[in-house]
């Protein structure tokens, strides 16, 4: 009789045959995605003409520096602050209708160079008299009936915080 098999051994596969082995799944890796490498080869090519290839080699092969660079700079009380504005602003803006908001800059934007254009022109002293005569202006009534509403407003919203 036949002794029975207690142990399996497992194929031990030398070195030169795996590497054999990944080479030949890489071909097929390749083969199958052609287009994409040729577009990955492409934007190397693009990178190493410009130097940013270089650029990038230089700051991986020296991250350990960079990374202690950046952290200490991070951590200054003027950056944190800088941030902190970034987030509240951006979640100001992230409340307001983008809509309204565009119209009321380019509004503001169109009367600063309106502004600007006639104060190069009009070079006389404004009196208490011509503030005065001001208010008559519809124009400037609009204005300063929007930027009253605006401070009263922000006024109630300070109350409020009290």
């Amino acid at each position: 009789m036949a002794k029975p098999i207690t142990t399996i051994q497992k194929r031990q596969m030398s070195e030169e045959e795996k590497r054999t082995e990944a080479l030949a799944k890489l071909k097929a890796a390749v083969g199958d995605s052609e287009e994409a490498v040729r577009e990955l080869l492409d934007i190397i090519e693009q990178l190493h003409e410009s130097g940013l290839l270089e650029a990038a080699n230089a700051l991986l092969k020296s991250r350990e520096n960079v990374a202690k660079i950046v952290v200490g700079q991070l951590n200054q009380k003027p950056v944190t602050t800088m941030i902190n504005h970034a987030f509240a602003l951006a979640g100001l803006a992230s409340s307001l209708d983008p809509e309204k908001t565009a119209k009321l800059l380019e509004h503001i934007a169109a009367g600063a160079m309106e502004a600007y254009e006639q104060t190069a022109v009009e070079t006389k002293k404004v009196g208490l008299f011509d503030l005065f005569k001001a208010l008559n202006d519809p124009d400037t009534n609009r204005a300063i009936r929007f930027f009253l509403s605006a401070l009263k407003a922000i006024g109630q919203r300070l109350e409020a915080d009290n």
